[in-house]
């Protein structure tokens, strides 16, 4: 760990806590996973590989619960009696991905203007960061830019966090870390049983397209996004109790989620609706919990590959990473990795992994980084923040 205190947008935490550098670095292999998924392996890949890699996606609600551990992990004193402090954590929370999510969007509205592509009529919905509660799956995941239906999702639980942190405040408080167990399994258990009535009703088994299917509702709807974040606050508030895994249990269960995870991945069924349902979420909440709690104790293997500068470097352009390589994928010749022969495929592969590494790079110093920094600064000026106890 460092003794900075920033949180994962690069500004002091009110807690001026230590940042968990292998959870930087864990944003890195979440996001590049995303970038897979969306690449596709070459179609002369074993099988098993080109499963493995459809199955990235799963980045996607590591990333819910990463947000709602750095969060509360950051801000564990946040109140509404201080509403100063509520706000400016709001206006953060937007000066962090709103400008680069605007920024994308703008760019795609001029290609298609380019292009002579009439704008779509849910372009209101995609400026405002709305459109995943739409029932179409064109308006709510793919028009424009595809990844932008998790920004949705985010700034809801952005919203709802100050509300959700003085509940788990409040039972870490009255009853330790056996009460924030308990909340988190019932968080789990709600997850749980919402994908067990999709099952029984067949939605599991609807295609992504139906506004009823498993991909609108468990997958991309921001409420059912809710207890996996919250799962992630309680872990935050558990290690903030002082709570680390011993030395051998956090190598042990690095090792075996490092190796079971993958293979899971690798052997899945992309055919089997309820096992497809539990892929968006359910099926990774409690593995997900473990491997964050263990990175959070800060040894193991994995956790000094995280902590490494490199890793740490790509994890604090992850954001950037995830939210700018969708459009420039078909135009980069994503075509040639499906039919490039024999090893060519995977060489393309990497080529297009790295221009997009450098693009995130580009996009996070010169249009995430300096924004922020010009709204918060606005911000501050406009509502001078208060001596003790602000939010950052």
């Amino acid at each position: 760990m460092t003794t900075t205190g920033l949180t994962h947008d690069g500004h002091k935490a009110a807690s001026s806590r230590a940042e968990i550098l292998p959870l930087t670095g864990l944003r890195a292999v979440a996001a590049t996973a995303v970038v897979i998924h969306h690449i596709q392996m070459p179609a002369s890949s074993p099988e098993w590989v080109r499963t493995l890699g459809q199955a990235g996606f799963i980045g996607v609600p590591l990333f819910f619960m990463l947000s709602g551990f750095v969060l509360a992990y950051n801000y564990p004193t946040l109140t509404l009696r201080d509403p100063r402090s509520v706000c400016r954590f709001w206006v953060a929370r937007v000066a962090r991905v709103m400008p680069l999510y605007w920024a994308v969007l703008i760019i795609l509205v001029l290609t298609r203007a380019t292009e002579g592509v009439p704008q779509d009529r849910s372009l209101p919905l995609h400026f405002l960061a709305l459109q995943t509660w739409s029932g179409s799956l064109n308006v709510g995941a793919t028009m424009y830019n595809a990844p932008g239906w998790s920004i949705c999702v985010e700034m809801f639980l952005y919203a709802i966090f100050p509300f959700l942190v003085l509940a788990v405040a409040h039972v870490a408080k009255h009853y330790g870390a056996k009460g924030l167990l308990a909340l988190a399994v019932v968080a789990f258990a709600i997850q749980f049983t919402l994908w067990l009535i999709f099952v029984l009703k067949g939605w599991a088994d609807l295609p992504a397209t139906n506004p009823q299917s498993a991909h609108r509702w468990l997958y991309r709807n921001p409420l059912t996004r809710t207890p996996e974040f919250t799962i992630g606050m309680c872990m935050a508030f558990i290690v903030n109790r002082g709570f680390r895994f011993p030395p051998w249990l956090a190598w042990a269960t690095q090792t075996v989620l490092v190796i079971a995870i993958p293979l899971v991945c690798a052997l899945r069924d992309p055919n089997n609706g309820p096992l497809g349902a539990a892929f968006f979420g359910t099926l990774w909440t409690i593995p997900f919990a473990l491997l964050i709690v263990s990175l959070a104790s800060d040894t193991g293997f994995f956790a000094r590959f995280l902590a490494t500068r490199f890793m740490v470097t790509l994890g604090t352009a992850s954001f950037a990473l995830y939210l700018t390589h969708r459009g420039r994928l078909p135009g980069f010749g994503q075509s040639v990795v499906q039919t490039a022969p024999g090893h060519w495929g995977y060489v393309a592969v990497l080529i297009i992994i790295v221009w997009v590494l450098l693009l995130a790079e580009g996009a996070h110093r010169y249009i995430e980084v300096p924004c922020r920094t010009i709204i918060l600064n606005f911000y501050d000026r406009l509502v001078p923040r208060v001596k003790q106890g602000s939010a950052s």
